[in-house]
């Protein structure tokens, strides 16, 4: 395994992606039901507020210009039928006004890993981000409430 590159882990995306700061970006009922898990401080879980349902994974990181590679995240994807995504951030020179302990987030690199994985990068603001988190969990509840449940009766 790799040794760690930095002592610390940056912890400006879980920050910004809690209600009170993505509240900033989208309504409160929006930034209320965005949930997520951090499942090893890179790679997060987004999942339904009520019934807990793992909905997509975003692999994150600090944007230094770097390739992420996706070869785990894309198999666990197919594996978990969940959309997947690398999200690469810049931090701001400025603090996040609802934790300044870390800074904010000026931009986001994104890149779809699961299904129809991008070959490019696309730029979004934090803004774009959220919004971008919000129609990507509607999206795969929809996909997720229309499928037959393996127990249901015409099985």
């Amino acid at each position: 395994m790799t040794p760690e590159r930095y002592l610390i882990r940056d912890r400006a995306y879980g920050v910004w992606h809690r209600e009170k700061s993505i509240s900033r970006f989208l309504d409160h009922r929006q930034a209320r039901t965005l949930t997520m898990a951090d499942l090893d401080s890179v790679l997060f879980i987004e999942y339904g507020h009520s019934g807990k349902l793992p909905l997509a994974l975003v692999e994150v990181a600090m944007d230094i210009g770097q390739e992420k590679p996706t070869g785990v995240i894309h198999e666990l994807a197919k594996l978990a039928n969940l959309a997947a995504f690398v999200a690469l951030y810049t931090p701001a020179s400025t603090a996040n006004p609802t934790a300044p302990a870390w800074n904010d987030i000026d931009e986001f690199r994104v890149k779809r890993v699961w299904p129809k994985p991008e070959p490019d990068w696309r730029t979004l603001s934090p803004q774009e981000w959220a919004e971008a988190l919000v129609h990507i969990r509607d999206w795969q509840l929809r996909r997720f409430v229309n499928q037959a449940a393996a127990n249901d009766e015409v099985y």
